[in-house]
């Protein structure tokens, strides 16, 4: 098998797996988006982990096809709303190539991850390195969260692929 066909053939499994276990991926449906903070990182309104995607720049996802099949981008069809410790202010949009409108945080798209499912507090995808980059939670100034950091603020692990936060 080519390396790119087994790393789209892995991601879709890995999507369709998630999808039958447990329930259906978080997403925001296109509709409003509330963006809230969890002890150390982003969560959508329903605690929700979002992640941000390294490979990203400032107001460009590269995370289309299968890689947002795996990483579901969360969108929305108004302006994004914080709460909870949030900064508001640095709540924005970008248009994604596919025509649809993604949440950013401090000008990173947001992405939920699939192995989290519909589990609120998951954090599966934490320093995954999945097409081409690293995939990281996102911590209240925007920047990633690394799990050295917060195992040494005592805050537990993730070893388990459970939340720690």
């Amino acid at each position: 098998m080519r390396p790119l066909h087994a790393v789209v053939v892995g991601a879709l499994g890995l999507a369709f797996l998630a999808a039958g276990c447990g329930g259906a991926m978080p997403s925001s449906n296109g509709g409003p988006a509330t963006l809230r903070m969890s002890r150390h990182f982003v969560v959508d309104g329903e605690g929700h982990t979002l992640y941000l995607f390294r490979r990203d720049e400032k107001g460009e996802s590269y995370c289309t096809g299968a890689c947002a099949a795996v990483w579901p981008p969360l969108e929305t069809s108004s302006k994004p709303q914080g709460a909870g410790g949030l900064d508001a202010a640095a709540l924005g949009t970008i248009k994604r190539d596919d025509g649809e409108t993604q949440v950013t945080y401090h000008g990173h798209p947001l992405y939920y991850y699939a192995a989290d499912a519909s589990k609120p507090g998951r954090t599966k995808g934490e320093e995954l390195e999945q097409f081409g980059a690293e995939w990281y939670v996102v911590g209240a100034d925007g920047k990633p969260v690394e799990r050295e950091h917060v195992k040494r603020a005592g805050s537990g692990s993730n070893s388990g692929g459970g939340a720690w936060g």
